[in-house]
């Protein structure tokens, strides 16, 4: 993965601005966190609204700086216009604010509310813009696009305005943790015995209960052990307890990326939401059934996953090949 310049004799300061709530998910955050990793040169400083169920804690226990910043409209979801939490001219403003008092080199910009309207504005007063997106109901106007779901370069083109954008598309631009990397699942067994729930870190429309609710009689029958897991930023902990009455299931919340990949290495199968944890479980080479829950979640590899509904979950895994 190259995305930033990482000569040791540069040390860039860097803006980025993303956000988290339970309606936004935790997957810019923790995606922007992912990069920082490997380019531990530089030095990098978080724009966040202040949205409830944010994981803003994980920015500071990585010892990123922290701006964090109100807000006065609350996210919807599907609303991407919504999630940058106020207008775009109190959004230019504080961004504004923040690059003229501080000597940044460059902005990464990894949120779907944000659009050209403020990327043009925001260039005016820094060298380089960088957008990681993939979602294609705006344009775009920046020095560098990171989209790792699309090898389609006229595509991303359609939507971005600057003339002289450097794309970095494709799979080769996939922004993996670190502790993924040279780790494989080495145990397998001949029939499933144990399965890993995984919806993303909020899972606002909360497919988790929706998809115990279609295959809790066969977990049941066949007497399966279910790991639940739960992001920070999921408020749907009280239905799903409300529901499994029974030592079936076990409820995991907010793990790090070593507790995560140990409970990989002891489940026979994850269902999991198709996003870039789907790319995590591929990479581990985890057996998994994948669920697409949001529209953004346009991965065009598809052939690599088990794509499945609710409708047909269960056929799904009777057929599930190891």
């Amino acid at each position: 993965m190259n995305i930033l310049e990482n000569n040791y004799d540069l040390n860039l300061n860097i803006l980025i601005r993303c956000d988290s709530s339970n309606i936004i998910g935790t997957g810019h955050v923790m995606r922007c966190l992912n990069l920082c990793e490997y380019y531990p040169n530089h030095k990098f400083t978080f724009v966040c609204r202040n949205f409830n169920y944010n994981i803003t804690n994980k920015i500071i226990d990585s010892n990123h700086k922290l701006i964090l910043l109100e807000y006065n409209i609350e996210p919807e979801l599907n609303n991407y216009k919504s999630w940058i939490g106020c207008d775009y001219k109190k959004e230019i403003d504080d961004l504004e604010k923040i690059i003229i008092n501080n000597k940044y080199d460059q902005i990464i910009i990894d949120h779907y509310g944000i659009d050209h309207t403020i990327e043009y504005e925001i260039k005016k007063i820094i060298n380089k813009l960088i957008i990681i997106n993939e979602v294609y109901d705006y344009k775009h106007y920046c020095d560098e696009y990171i989209n790792y779901n699309s090898d389609e370069l006229e595509l991303v083109k359609s939507i971005n305005l600057n003339e002289n954008t450097i794309y970095k598309i494709g799979i080769d631009y996939l922004i993996l943790n670190k502790k993924f990397i040279n780790k494989k699942k080495n145990n397998f067994n001949k029939e499933i015995k144990k399965i890993c729930i995984m919806m993303g870190g909020s899972d606002p429309q909360n497919y988790t209960l929706k998809l115990i609710k279609e295959i809790n009689n066969f977990i049941i029958e066949k007497n399966i052990f279910v790991y639940i897991i739960f992001g920070k930023s999921n408020i749907n902990e009280e239905s799903i307890i409300n529901f499994i009455n029974n030592e079936n299931y076990k409820i995991l919340r907010d793990l790090d990326y070593e507790e995560l990949i140990n409970i990989y290495n002891i489940v026979d199968l994850c269902i999991g939401s198709l996003s870039v944890t789907a790319y995590e479980r591929l990479y581990l080479n985890v057996p998994q059934i994948c669920l697409k829950i949001v529209e953004n979640q346009n991965i065009q590899q598809l052939e690599q996953f088990n794509i499945c509904n609710l409708n047909n979950i269960i056929n799904k895994i009777h057929k599930y090949i190891y």
